[in-house]
């Protein structure tokens, strides 16, 4: 018999609802020994079993939930459970035929949303990486790693602990091996070259492709300005698309060398790479029929998200201050702290503090691959704007 929570009645609905973090103050009492890492069973107030999920007595996430008690499956043991978990994501991205002979990377496990809280897996042709952010993922390493190797057994395995989620989660014994590999893979037809060395993240921001493709729709023709272009995402599919000059600014080194090698692997030779702050090419927009504007992770927590505000506006006022009529500018947030309609206001704000007027022809999420939930609006962290000023 599992050990057990049993929630307050006024906390319960959230988990009903599918929520998957339990924390400290929405558990009346326990019983049983209850063991970090391990299932536990989750319980009503009124003691009827509502799921089951992982204890951790370190962690603000004082329960991960990993599955409803209404579901049709075997929550005995985390074996099966994890089994289920990555034989339904698998399921979806068949569904959206992934991988395909355009597109060979792709989400294949979007944590919390694909029902296992701190597990993420990017699939990289015949590579699974994993990222795991939670301790009983670490525990738990060789039961996922024989999972998915039951599921792709031709595949390699790279598993990048990460550490500071992992730290915060109560797991000390971190050991980050280092990645001696590098792999070449399509995004929409355009040749990425991945180094798991050198990797962020797990290797390519895959969340950004359907955006990619967006911008490549709009290029023809149109001279692009692509700020913190890292290694060439936006850059990369705009030039394939026909673009006539792109220059792509980002301040990392080791980034600007990726991109140049990315644009060399497709061919493409309209694109000036440069290593310099993007900020100080805010006011060359004028100079553009098309910017795009991707700054790094803003808002890492509640706690930053006034001193983000402010920098957003900063950038988006400069920006907006020197584009011309007629100009397009897709603006990207990747913090779920600094919700979508938030930052949709801020936006178009900033046009009207300079003079100008901005249409929003469109606002977009993370790729299809990473799925969200309604019940868990912290996995919805990724919003892109496209907007025209006139």
């Amino acid at each position: 018999m599992k050990a057990k929570v049993i929630l307050l009645k006024a906390k319960q609905n959230t988990v009903l609802r599918g929520h998957p973090w339990i924390f400290p103050k929405a558990i009346a009492k326990t019983h049983g020994k209850l063991i970090t890492g391990h299932l536990i069973d989750i319980y009503s107030a009124e003691e009827e079993l509502i799921g089951v999920g992982i204890y951790n007595e370190h962690s603000l996430y004082r329960v991960r939930v990993l599955a409803l008690s209404n579901e049709s499956l075997d929550t005995s043991n985390l074996h099966t459970l994890i089994t289920h978990r990555l034989n339904q994501a698998k399921q979806v991205r068949d569904c959206l035929s992934l991988p395909n002979e355009e597109t060979t990377a792709y989400r294949l496990f979007n944590s919390e949303a694909d029902g296992l809280s701190g597990l993420t897996i990017d699939r990289f042709n015949q590579n699974c990486v994993v990222a795991s952010s939670a301790y009983w993922v670490e525990l738990n390493r060789e039961v996922i790693i024989n999972a998915l190797k039951n599921l792709f057994p031709a595949d390699q395995i790279i598993w990048m602990p990460q550490s500071k989620p992992l730290s915060q989660d109560g797991w000390k014994q971190i050991s980050v091996q280092e990645q001696h590999y590098n792999t070449k893979v399509l995004e929409a037809g355009v040749i990425y070259e991945v180094e798991f060395a050198q990797a962020q993240k797990t290797g390519l921001f895959l969340d950004q492709r359907e955006n990619h493709q967006r911008i490549a729709q709009l290029s023809k023709g149109k001279k692009i300005l692509d700020l913190y272009c890292y290694s060439g995402g936006f850059a990369l599919h705009a030039a394939r698309a026909g673009a006539t000059k792109i220059t792509a600014v980002d301040s990392s080194a080791q980034a600007i060398a990726q991109a140049k090698n990315n644009a060399a692997l497709n061919g493409v030779t309209q694109i000036e790479f440069i290593e310099a702050d993007a900020r100080d090419y805010l006011t060359k927009a004028g100079d553009y029929d098309l910017v795009v504007l991707d700054p790094p992770k803003l808002v890492p927590s509640k706690q930053h998200v006034e001193r983000a505000k402010n920098y957003y506006r900063f950038l988006h006022r400069e920006v907006f201050k020197n584009m011309k009529a007629g100009s397009l500018l897709m603006t990207c947030n990747c913090s779920s702290a600094l919700s979508s309609s938030e930052f949709c206001s801020l936006v178009s704000a900033q046009a009207g503090a300079v003079g100008k007027q901005a249409r929003i022809l469109g606002v977009y999420g993370p790729a299809s691959c990473h799925p969200t939930l309604t019940s868990f609006p912290e996995g919805n962290y990724l919003t892109a704007i496209l907007l025209a000023v006139v």
